[in-house]
């Protein structure tokens, strides 16, 4: 095979990775920091991937390189640095990063954007701490994802001032950004101290005991053994939706007729086949079969308001089981005769 055979070999994100990878991880990282985040995405998982590239590949890549640097360099432009302290001393600070600022973007906007690789979850944990405005100000430099996800996990009766304080920003003053180069100080110190997996142990062991395919009660009764604290714990985050499927008919009646017929119908789209059996059978039959066509017309629906039902469903049997007017089975557990 010829090099330039070799060379059409790569694809386009494969050789912008050859050629990161020969730079170096300094001026790599010089390189990532002015993609954007989707190119950043394409061309570290290229990175991450290339494995088995010839000395040849990699040679006609970097030739390729640098025959266009070649073609395009020319004179460079000015850098803004350069710019910026040449505009000081001719206009004074202020006029000049206004100048400047039309022609190469906002700084802090760009500083800002750093955030969106953040875990929307901390990120709106260390807003909470800041002053509305100081929040308003950081959600309207983020890319709109980002703000849109980080919005939807603070306080809910807080969201339409937050939104009306973005609508009404047309300029941020010089000492609004004093303030918030502190903020985003402050908040890649947050990041730095809570990042990492976050995991609700005691919730995934209830979900694992739920579908345990063993003796449920015996699991259960050797996990009492350990701590009973954190058995208790789990079995009430036992409370789970699947676990309809293990109710006696009595019990499931009891639930169908304190709920609105809606909010049934809704929790049981796209649930297991087994659940949604024996809820409808504990329906009288003519109820189910208006349940049925009412999900049958409803059509699709968006998965939160699914489980926003479920959730519903089964707070009122927690509820129910608290105030001994209920009985729930939450594992098969050990009889004798």
């Amino acid at each position: 095979m010829t090099e330039q055979a070799t060379e059409l070999s790569l694809k386009e994100m494969e050789k912008a990775a050859v050629l990161l990878l020969s730079m170096g991880e300094g001026a790599a990282a010089r390189v990532l920091q002015r993609l954007d985040r989707d190119d950043v995405r394409k061309v570290t998982a290229a990175m991450a991937k290339l494995a088995g590239v010839s000395a040849d590949a990699a040679r006609g890549t970097l030739q390729e390189f640098f025959e266009l640097y070649r073609q395009q360099s020319g004179i460079n432009s000015a850098s803004r640095e350069y710019l910026e302290r040449t505009l000081d001393l001719a206009l004074g600070e202020k006029l000049a990063r206004g100048l400047l600022d039309s022609m190469y973007g906002d700084v802090v906007r760009q500083e800002i954007q750093r955030l969106q690789w953040v875990q929307p979850e901390i990120l709106a944990r260390f807003l909470q701490q800041e002053h509305p405005q100081m929040q308003a100000v950081i959600l309207a430099f983020l890319p709109a994802d980002s703000a849109a996800a980080v919005l939807s996990l603070l306080p809910a009766d807080s969201h339409d001032e937050l939104l009306l304080r973005v609508a009404n920003l047309n300029e941020v003053s010089e000492f609004v950004v004093v303030e918030l180069k502190a903020a985003l100080a402050r908040c890649l110190e947050f990041v730095a101290h809570n990042a990492g997996a976050q995991v609700d142990g005691v919730r995934q062991v209830a979900d694992i005991v739920n579908r345990y395919q063993g003796n449920r009660g015996q699991l259960m009764e050797l996990l009492k053994l350990h701590n009973p604290q954190t058995a208790s714990n789990i079995e009430r985050n036992m409370y789970d939706f699947t676990s309809l499927a293990r109710q006696t008919n009595e019990t499931l009646q009891r639930i169908v007729q304190e709920l609105p017929l809606e909010v049934l119908g809704l929790a049981l789209k796209g649930a297991e086949s087994q659940v949604r059996r024996v809820m409808l059978e504990a329906m009288p039959k003519r109820m189910a079969q208006q349940m049925e066509q009412d999900m049958l017309r409803e059509g699709a629906v968006a998965v939160s308001r699914v489980e926003n039902a479920r959730l519903e469903v089964m707070t009122l049997v927690r509820e129910l089981v608290e105030q001994g007017e209920l009985e729930f089975q939450l594992y098969e557990e050990q009889v004798v005769s």
